[in-house]
């Protein structure tokens, strides 16, 4: 027995013995080509969904095991990473500033954590039979919740890196700027930030649909701009035996599927990345002549050492959000056909990978080396006793010359 309720399909146990002869199977829920074997030629007189498959949520236990770990790694790297960001006790207005900012980051980052973790415990939850339930999860609240918060999180890592490119920018090449930020204009520019991407973030809940372009797409509950949809059907008859005719949709064309998240990850981001790669190659050419000029100064390489550590942040966010833009491009144009597994990779290992990263490359390895500085290796400390030994008894020498010299002075 069969049933449907609401956009739960339920189907009973051995409800489809005995059908060891069918062929060709014609439907009106494509979901019911689940419970067939491969040898069954299954016809659905309905669109299918384009990521639609039959199985879990994440489709093998890579992909399982990556979502828990990753998941449970920027949760806590990034919590840890707040934490010690706001008891952080910083020594001038420049380095205040360039902690807020990585502190917001690391909220932005703790966010996509928790996504993660709603996908790995809906993987649970659902198990081996989530086709049955696919349309009830992607039209549901907690769905709907873990797509604003994967765009929150992801939009908002994105504003906050641009951020802090450009306050790094001026500080490198426009020093005395008056448009370097302040600590009232950081908090300021920052609370605007989480507005605005708060605001863009409700937009897909708010418009959300029975048929829209956003979540009922996608079970992972976010809108890459990886594939294309159908855009007019056409029904074309087909004679199924014993003088039984079924009309079939049959795809003419297709759209652009979530025109939202095309301005958003192929517009927005890609804008906010060449300006971050812009201000980097500027930062690194204007300290490239300063060492030149007045060689490496205590102020220039502790700038240098400042500019490598973020651009090795914003370089893993640059090469992993590349690929999604160069994939969008050439999915939306119709020149290439994203697989499905494209897709999930993408989601489970492109999103949230820097946020599991981020704060083990800018506040973990900060708390290593300040620890090195407070306690230099046994190799070291005998370097350091050695030159030291070695200055006293030039000393010693200087001295004792010196006073040799003075005395035949005074002897003669």
């Amino acid at each position: 027995m069969i049933r449907n309720e609401e956009a739960k399909m339920v189907v009973e146990p051995k409800a489809f013995d005995g059908l060891s002869n069918l062929e060709t199977l014609y439907i009106d829920d494509h979901r019911l080509c689940c419970h067939f074997s491969r040898v069954v030629h299954c016809i659905t007189l309905e669109p299918q969904p384009p990521l639609f498959n039959c199985g879990s949520l994440m489709q093998n236990y890579v992909l399982r095991v990556s979502m828990w770990v990753l998941g449970i790694s920027a949760l806590v790297g990034n919590l840890f990473s707040v934490i010690w960001r706001l008891a952080e006790k910083t020594r001038n207005q420049t380095q205040a500033i360039q902690t807020f900012l990585i502190g917001n980051l690391a909220l932005a980052d703790f966010f996509m954590g928790i996504y993660m973790l709603i996908l790995a415990s809906a993987d649970i939850y659902y198990g081996d039979g989530y086709f049955n339930y696919s349309d009830e999860w992607r039209s549901g609240y907690v769905c709907r919740f873990a797509g604003f918060l994967s765009l929150f999180a992801s939009e908002g890592s994105v504003f906050f890196l641009t951020l802090i490119s450009y306050e790094r920018f001026l500080g490198g090449v426009f020093p005395f700027s008056s448009a370097r930020l302040t600590k009232g204009s950081a908090k300021t520019v920052g609370a605007l930030l989480w507005l605005f991407t708060f605001v863009l973030s409700l937009v897909p809940v708010l418009l959300a649909g029975p048929n829209s372009d956003f979540y009922d797409l996608s079970d992972v509950c976010i809108g890459l701009p990886l594939i294309t949809r159908p855009a007019t059907f056409e029904f074309e008859a087909s004679d199924v035996g014993n003088d039984l005719t079924f009309d079939l949709p049959v795809s003419q064309d297709s759209k652009p599927a979530w025109y939202f998240s095309i301005v958003i990850f192929l517009g927005v981001n890609l804008v906010c990345f060449v300006f971050i790669l812009i201000c980097y190659i500027a930062i690194f050419w204007s300290l490239k002549k300063s060492m030149a000029k007045s060689g490496r100064s205590t102020d220039t390489q502790e700038e240098m050492k400042i500019a490598i550590k973020m651009a090795i942040i914003v370089g893993t966010d640059f090469l992993c959000w590349v690929p999604v833009i160069i994939m969008g491009i050439l999915s939306q144009t119709e020149l290439v056909v994203i697989p499905l597994e494209a897709y999930t990779w993408s989601v489970v290992f492109v999103l949230p990978i820097n946020s599991s990263l981020n704060p083990y490359l800018y506040t973990i390895s900060s708390l290593i080396s300040d620890w090195r500085s407070k306690h230099p290796s046994k190799k070291k400390q005998k370097l350091t006793e050695s030159s030291m030994g070695s200055s006293t008894k030039n000393e010693s020498k200087e001295t004792l010359s010196s006073s040799v010299s003075q005395t035949n002075i005074t002897q003669k």
